[in-house]
């Protein structure tokens, strides 16, 4: 671990805000607009964002997924994948592992006990107008192995919303 958990720890309280992971070799942000992950907030209560990918890992440990967002009730593992040409290839299986291996770990330090558990895996192409979300690709058999292994919702998506 790079840094403690309190050091990697935003609240917000906006009922609306996006993370952004697009800068080679730094970590997760929050944005206004724009961003490659959305977060809806409608009842403004505080959430708390954890960078985990460059903050409570460095970045030379691979195998951790970016980010994650939680509450008091839930705690949301993020991998975001952004292609820069419409082509490319993403590498689902890897950012599934990435979240994973954070799920395990967090669960052998009893970071997430009492909390219901989600992983997103949120694929993006970047073009002018900002991330243009990949939603038709997911895997039903990875889909039922973090719900039973894991006991963690997968999602192929790329928003998040606290009631």
């Amino acid at each position: 671990m790079s840094k403690t958990f309190d050091d990697c720890i935003e609240k917000i309280t906006k009922e609306k805000f996006f993370i952004k992971d697009d800068i080679p070799n730094h970590p997760a942000y929050i944005v206004n607009e724009k961003g490659q992950f959305e977060v809806i907030n409608n009842t403004q209560k505080e959430i708390g964002f954890l960078v985990i990918d460059d903050c409570v890992y460095d970045s030379s440990d691979e195998s951790r997924c970016d980010c994650a967002i939680f509450d008091e009730s839930k705690f949301c593992f993020i991998e975001l994948k952004v292609c820069k040409i419409k082509k490319q290839k993403f590498n689902r299986k890897k950012a599934d592992e990435q979240l994973k291996e954070t799920i395990i770990n967090f669960k052998e330090m009893d970071i997430t006990k009492g909390k219901t558990l989600e992983a997103y895996s949120c694929l993006n192409c970047e073009h002018e107008e900002g991330f243009v979300r990949i939603t038709n690709a997911s895997s039903q058999d990875t889909i039922l192995e973090f719900e039973e292994e894991y006991n963690t919702n997968l999602h192929y998506t790329c928003t998040k919303e606290f009631s």
